[in-house]
Parts: structure tokens; sequence; C-alpha cells
């Protein structure tokens, strides 16, 4: 067992049901990407004004995720070019619990992310035309979409002891776009999802005192910019480079 998992092990727990009271489905999003020795060093900080997230005496979760674009990758070129009210196409299963969704997740206006999902009986690797129309997006203008990429990581959730505040933490993230894969292995991140800012959150004010900042990541954007060399990333580079790091330190 690694120190992650050890650390883990001495959260108290919360269940799905009482997870639920925090769903955020409209919310603010926070990033930051971190090596696991640092995380390790978050865990420590914020245990005691955390639940984990339990279900059948297992705390550590796999997760799959199919991301869907145009032929000529619309979604993830409104994203680099920095269009508000952009979307990303998904299909979520969560592995342990064998659940399914489709899901369109909307960025707005500054922080604020809106995500609308479908219960779905298995993972789609492609989207019946039925479910095109909750798209709902002009830029999309007519197109198909087809599957683009594969991402498969695990995730630990915790949430405050106030059921304010949701953070999840992505490990041991892998890409496959039917061509390639890549792993990023030592690369973690942190998402803190608020109903609202919260400055004064134990996590940012111990995300702080180890000095990470904020940073955008995500998984669609990171792992096409790996795995399509051709599609233009030059605005990703900053946490491509930042990525390049952690990993280099690693193994150096």
């Amino acid at each position: 067992m690694d120190k992650i998992q050890q650390c883990i092990q001495t959260f108290e727990s919360v269940t799905l049901k009482q997870l639920d009271s925090v769903e955020l489905q409209n919310r603010i999003d926070t990033k930051y990407v971190l090596t696991r020795q640092q995380l390790v060093q978050l865990l420590e900080g914020i245990k005691e004004n955390q639940f984990v997230l339990e279900i059948d005496h297992c705390r550590i979760f796999n997760y799959q995720t199919i991301y869907f674009d145009t032929p000529d990758f619309q979604f993830y070129r409104d994203h680099h070019n920095g269009c508000v009210n952009r979307v990303k196409v998904r299909s979520r299963e969560y592995i342990e619990s064998k659940l399914c969704f489709y899901e369109i997740k909307r960025k707005l206006f500054g922080t604020r992310t809106d995500k609308q999902r479908k219960k779905i009986s298995a993972i789609y690797h492609e989207v019946p035309e039925v479910d095109y129309q909750l798209i709902q997006y002009k830029r999309l203008a007519g197109k198909p979409i087809e599957k683009k990429l594969t991402n498969n990581f695990k995730r630990i959730t915790l949430t405050n002891k106030q059921f304010t505040e949701r953070i999840t933490i992505d490990l041991d993230i892998r890409f496959d776009n039917g061509h390639q894969q890549i792993s990023l292995p030592e690369v973690v991140v942190i998402e803190v999802k608020q109903s609202k800012t919260d400055v004064f959150s134990n996590t940012i004010q111990m995300l702080k005192k180890l000095r990470l900042h904020e940073s955008s990541f995500s998984k669609y954007v990171i792992g096409v910019s790996l795995l399509e060399p051709t599609i233009k990333h030059n605005n990703f580079k900053p946490i491509l480079l930042h990525i390049h790091k952690i990993t280099q330190h690693a193994i150096s």
C-alpha cells in the first residue's frame, strides 16, 4: 500500500447517499496540478476537516471516459481559442458502481461550470442521433461527432464536514486515441468544487501553504495535445510544460 492509500485510510468515511447533498452540478471549479508527494502533504493537512467517499470498503475508484468531438476537433479548438460557453461531450463509466452516463459539460462565463447528464445502460462509443439534441451548441452547426479519446483514471472523492465543498483527486491518468497511448503516473489533478468561491476553505488555505497555485487542466485537452501533435496547442504550453517537469522530476 503506497503513502496515498495509507493516508486515505485515516480519513472518516461518508456514503454516496450522504455525498449526494454536495452534487454541485452548477458550480465553481478550481483545479490544481501537483505531484504524488505533494498530494500526501495535502491529505495530511486536511484530513481532520474532510470525509472520504467509501463504497463497499473501497475508497479509490476507477473511471473510464470517452470524449466525442467533430471530425475537425471543433470542441477542442473552441477551448484552445478561449471561447466562452463552450462544451465537452463525453460518456463516463464508474467501474466499481457499474454506472454509466452521457454528459454535456458546459464552461460558462468566468469559472462557473454546468453539467447535464443522462443515465445510460452502457458507456457510449458513439452518440445516438437522438442525444445530439442535448448538446444545444451553436458552433456544432450540424456537424457529426465521433469518438476522439478514451481516458482512464483513479479518483478519490472528499467532502468537507459542512457538506458545502466537494474535492476530487485524480491519479494514474491514461489516454488512448485509438492509435497511441500515454500515461501520466506522477501527475495528480485536484478539483475543488464549490457553489460559490470560498477562499477561507481549509483545503484552499492548505494548497496555498504548499505554494500550489490554481491551474487550468482539462483531461480532454491534455490528451488531445499529447496524442495529436498536428493539432494546434500553443495556448496549452504552460500546463504541458508543468506536466513535463513533474514527469522528469519523478524520473530523476
